[in-house]
């Protein structure tokens, strides 16, 4: 890491040593290089050590990350998803009017449907912020790492030009996710379409079992294509190319860790989220359900749900990335031994 706050990139070969500003490579620097460098083994400027990290090692500092700085972790999160979300309020309600107008008139039995399109554009501004809020605060991580704290301005100054790469990454994994999902689950429903009842449902069977496996393999592989872009000033498909790279032969750990830190999350946000659902169904039903009314609340109460679990679940999985891309950086290139000699040549301003 480059006292500009930028994580030095490896050069054209995917396994190059790390090299500084100037172009030359630490002593020893190499995929075994911490095991030679015993006195660095316990390094700590910032949230987690300086040496290949355990599971332990991530969540705790995830949890750091969030106290070491909460305004630019909690704070830019907020700011974020309110600029994404607060008109998605109004954009819900209005599609949620016309669509509960036109399905009235189909019958009674066809209002519960009036809250999907909301579901719908809430979910799209969600992704939308997600994307531009884990480039940011994976900027405010890699600072941490060293013991510094950038305010929100310093954040966004060192990351803005980072955002267009990462909405065109959220693109390129959403157009994947449709590709396979029509080449792997298309065929079934067709046979279905076609009253071929038997063969459809076997065949739809093994689109969707074939459709996680392949979701669950590119999500993983591109996990810290995210970390490469901002910290590196990768484009979209270095980016991607950088993850695969990163990610190979530690597919099942990326994975299992990425796993645990999103049940924590979603435990954290399901019990943060629960008031909100509960006082939003009841003055639902206050309001009568399926009214007009009741859609304007339910709308609401999601948003400001979203909102303000957001701003917690989201620090905390974008920290758990931000740490597995530099654990799998200091363990392929010694990258510990970089930051070491950079915490000691520009160390942060006391606290």
């Amino acid at each position: 890491m480059t006292a500009t706050g930028d994580f030095p990139a490896p050069g054209p070969q995917d396994y190059e040593p790390p090299r500084d500003r100037l172009g030359a490579a630490p002593p020893g620097a190499g995929p075994m290089a911490y095991q030679q460098t015993p006195l660095y083994a316990w390094h700590k400027p910032g949230i987690v050590p300086l040496r290949p990290l355990q599971l332990g090692d991530i969540l705790e500092g995830a949890v750091k990350a969030i106290r070491f700085n909460p305004k630019s972790m909690v704070g830019l999160s907020v700011i974020v998803l309110a600029v994404f979300l607060v008109p998605s309020v109004a954009a819900g309600i209005g599609v949620s009017h016309l669509v509960g107008t036109s399905l009235t008139r189909l019958g009674p039995g066809f209002e519960a449907f009036a809250t999907y399109p909301s579901l719908l554009v809430q979910l799209i501004s969600t992704s939308f912020a997600t994307a531009i809020l884990s480039g940011l605060l994976i900027q405010v991580v890699g600072q941490a790492v060293l013991g510094r704290k950038p305010d929100i301005g310093e954040t966004w100054r060192a990351a803005r030009g980072r955002v267009p790469s990462l909405l065109a990454l959220m693109l390129v994994s959403g157009l994947f996710s449709l590709l396979s999902m029509a080449l792997l689950i298309g065929p079934g429903v067709l046979l279905l379409i076609n009253h071929q009842v038997g063969a459809g449902l076997s065949l739809l069977f093994l689109g969707l079992l074939g459709f996680v496996v392949v979701s669950v393999w590119f999500s993983t592989k591109i996990s810290l294509a995210a970390p490469a872009i901002v910290l590196e000033g990768h484009s979209v498909f270095a980016g991607l190319r950088r993850s695969f790279a990163l990610t190979r032969g530690a597919f099942w750990r990326i994975l299992g860790i990425t796993l645990v830190a999103g049940l924590l999350a979603g435990l954290v946000g399901g019990l943060l989220g629960f008031p909100f659902s509960a006082v939003g169904t009841a003055f639902a039903l206050m309001a009568g359900q399926g009214s007009e009314s009741a859609l304007m609340i339910q709308t609401f109460v999601s948003h400001l749900s979203a909102l303000l679990t957001g701003a917690i679940t989201t620090p905390f999985a974008a920290a758990v990335t931000g740490l597995l891309y530099i654990d799998r950086r200091m363990r392929l290139e010694a990258l510990d031994v970089i930051l070491i000699r950079e915490s000691q040549s520009n160390p942060p301003p006391p606290l």
